[in-house]
């Protein structure tokens, strides 16, 4: 699906963001340990897996980083990237203490890891923990799209992750706060369909009810 000029879903049970315009940048790895789906985007649509220049992971969880070794594997010159919380879990040199338990994905180093507030990719990164202790949600500000990775989820209407899969759930809905302070029109997220237009809006509202 493609979400504005440049910007595509892969839709798989845990949804994947690539952003193709100049550079090639893919956010999440997807369930899928070969990660087919995220090839077979890349071949419909004229790329090879060696394109892709940043993989960035939202967060440490197997859904999400389960395809991570084999897009490295066949995109050995990108560099991965996560929130530094999460960096070890990711890279699998600490276990992970949350649900759903122990990591399973295969070991990838994390070559870049990300601090609040900074500028990655063109992205600002912004912390949002409690899902688990690193996540990381990214807002493209030029094109006011947010990519929340799991910090929300809309599969039965935008709200909070169910608090099973929380690390901290408190902490997860003072992250759904934070989201709420910055400027954005259109919501990507892990689980669910993407909200397209007035997104920013949304998420204020559910915030207010937190």
């Amino acid at each position: 699906m493609e979400i504005a000029k440049g910007v595509h879903l892969i839709e798989t049970f845990a949804n994947c963001a690539i952003f193709s315009d100049g550079r090639l940048v893919l956010v999440d790895t997807s369930v899928d340990d070969g990660a087919k789906d995220i090839f077979s985007w890349l071949r419909k649509n004229g790329h090879a897996p060696g394109d892709i220049s940043s993989v960035i992971v939202t967060h440490t969880h197997p859904d999400h980083v389960l395809g991570l070794a084999a897009v490295k594997a066949r995109a050995p010159g990108a560099k991965v990237a996560a929130g530094k919380d999460d960096a070890d879990y990711v890279a699998r040199t600490k276990v992970y203490p949350g649900p759903p338990g122990p990591q399973k994905h295969d070991a990838v180093p994390v070559d870049v890891r990300l601090e609040d507030g900074q500028t990655y990719e063109g992205f600002l990164v912004i912390h949002t923990p409690g899902h688990t202790p690193g996540h990381t949600s990214l807002l493209d500000k030029e094109r006011k799209i947010l990519v929340a990775g799991d910090a929300l989820n809309t599969e039965k209407g935008l709200g909070p992750m169910p608090d099973q899969y929380n690390i901290d759930p408190k902490q997860h809905r003072q992250s759904i706060k934070k989201l709420a302070n910055f400027e954005f029109e259109t919501v990507i997220v892990g689980h669910g369909k993407p909200i397209l237009k007035g997104g920013g809006a949304q998420v204020k509202a559910v915030a207010a009810k937190l």
